[in-house]
C-alpha cells in the first residue's frame, strides 16, 4: 500500500495579520514591505489564479525568503477532484481526496430565482466525517475522522469558485458567481472552532475572496459551550440545528441534544447575542420537517413557544432520504402549513426546498467516506 503523500505546510493555514507580524518580527521585513509583498502573492494566487511557481517568480525575493524560512511550500493543500455530479437545477456536488487519501464533499446551490436572484452559495465541509451522529444524517455515520485544515476549508472555496466561473464562461448555465459561503457540510463547525474561524477571516479578507461576513453563515448542532466563542471572534452569521420542538425528541435524532437541552441553548443563545460585539445580533434556526414525527401544529405551537424571546430568523427544511428509515420525507402540503401556521403567528417562518437531491447533495446526504468504494 502506498504510504499517503505528506502535508505540505499552507499559506491559507494561518491569518493574513499573523504571517505578516511573523515576516516582520522573525525576517527583517519591514512593516510596508511585508504587508506589500504578501498582498501581491496573494491577489496573484487569488485574484489572478496563477500556479504557486509562478506566483512565487513574480513575489519580491525578501517574500520568498520569508516563505523558505516559514517551511510555507504551497498555497494550498492537495485537493483532487474524485466525483463532480450536476443536478438539473445546476446544483453541484463535488467530492474531494486529500492528501491523506481522506474524502470530503462541498456543494455549489444556485438560488431558486436563477441570475436574478444575484446569489449562488457554495456548502463547505470542516472535518471528513463528524463525531455528533445525527441519526438522519449520512456523515453522521461516518464517525469523526479529523478536523480540516483551514487551508484544506479555504480550498473548497477557491477550487468551487474556479469551476463555476468555468460553466459559465462556457454557457453551462446563468447563474450567478458565487456569494455566499455556509459551513452545513459534513462535520460539526463548532468542533473545529479555531480552524474555521482562520478559515473565515481568509474568506472575508479583501486580499483573497473578500467576502462579506454577512454572506458567512456556520451552522451547529448546538454546542452550546463554544458558541459565545463564536460570537464574540467573528461577524460570520450563526446558525442552530434544531429539528425538535422538545428535549425527548431532539435527543432521540441528536445525540448533542442529551449535553445541551433546549432551555441551555436558549439562554444561551440570549445572552450571548444581545452582548455580541457590534451591536446584538439573531441567529438562524433550522428546523428539518420529518413526515409524522415533527410536523403537526401543536410542534408547531412548542416550536413557536421556544423561539419566543429569540431574534431569530426559521428555515423549515424537508427531510431529505436519509440513514433512518422512520424519518421519512413529507408531504409538500405538510410543511406548507406548518409554515402558515407558524406565519399566522408572526413567526419569520420560510421554507429551503432541497437542492441537489438527487445528486446526493442536499441537507443530510453529504458522506464522502461512504462514496469511495465507486470512486
Amino acid at each position: 500500500m502506498q504510504a499517503p503523500e505528506p502535508a505540505r505546510r499552507s499559506l491559507w493555514d494561518e491569518p493574513v495579520d499573523v504571517v505578516c507580524a511573523r515576516w516582520q518580527a522573525s525576517h527583517g521585513l519591514r512593516s510596508g514591505q511585508a504587508r506589500d509583498g504578501l498582498k501581491a502573492l496573494h491577489q496573484a494566487l487569488w485574484g489572478a489564479r496563477m500556479p504557486w511557481d509562478a506566483a512565487l517568480q513574480a513575489a519580491p525575493r525578501a517574500v520568498r525568503a520569508a516563505l523558505q524560512a516559514d517551511g510555507i511550500s504551497a498555497a494550498l493543500p492537495a485537493l483532487a477532484l474524485r466525483e463532480a455530479v450536476v443536478a438539473d437545477d445546476q446544483t453541484t456536488r463535488m467530492l474531494w481526496q486529500t492528501h491523506d487519501g481522506q474524502l470530503v464533499e462541498t456543494v455549489i446551490i444556485p438560488s431558486e430565482g436563477g441570475a436574478a436572484a444575484g446569489r449562488t452559495t457554495v456548502c463547505v465541509s470542516s472535518q471528513v466525517g463528524c463525531g455528533r451522529g445525527c441519526s438522519f444524517c449520512e456523515t453522521g455515520r461516518l464517525g469523526l475522522v479529523r478536523n480540516l485544515r483551514p487551508s484544506e476549508i479555504v480550498g473548497q472555496l477557491w477550487h468551487a469558485i474556479g469551476r463555476w466561473a468555468q460553466a459559465r464562461a462556457e454557457g453551462l448555465h446563468s447563474a450567478p458567481p458565487i456569494t455566499n459561503v455556509v459551513f452545513m457540510g459534513m462535520g460539526e463547525p463548532l468542533d473545529n472552532l479555531e480552524h474555521v474561524l482562520t478559515a473565515i477571516s481568509l474568506m472575508t479578507h479583501d486580499w483573497l475572496e473578500g467576502l462579506s461576513a454577512k454572506r458567512v453563515t456556520v451552522s451547529t448542532v448546538g454546542v452550546a459551550r463554544r458558541i459565545p466563542a463564536f460570537v464574540q471572534r467573528t461577524r460570520a452569521h450563526l446558525a442552530l440545528s434544531l429539528n425538535a420542538p422538545d428535549d425527548e425528541r431532539r435527543a432521540r435524532i441528536m445525540p448533542a441534544g442529551r449535553r445541551d437541552d433546549l432551555a441551555t441553548l436558549k439562554a444561551t443563545l440570549q445572552q450571548t447575542l444581545a452582548t455580541a460585539p457590534g451591536g446584538p445580533r439573531d441567529v438562524l434556526v433550522e428546523y428539518v420537517v420529518f413526515d409524522g414525527f415533527n410536523d403537526s401544529l401543536d410542534d408547531a405551537d412548542l416550536l413557536r413557544a421556544w423561539l419566543d424571546g429569540l431574534p431569530t430568523r426559521l428555515n423549515l427544511i424537508p427531510a431529505n432520504p436519509g440513514p433512518d428509515p422512520t424519518l421519512r420525507t413529507p408531504a409538500d402540503a405538510a410543511v406548507r402549513r406548518f409554515q402558515r401556521h407558524l406565519l399566522d403567528r408572526g413567526v419569520r417562518a420560510m421554507v429551503r426546498w432541497p437542492h441537489g437531491r438527487g445528486v446526493g447533495g442536499a441537507c443530510g446526504q453529504l458522506a464522502g467516506g461512504a462514496r469511495g468504494a465507486r470512486i
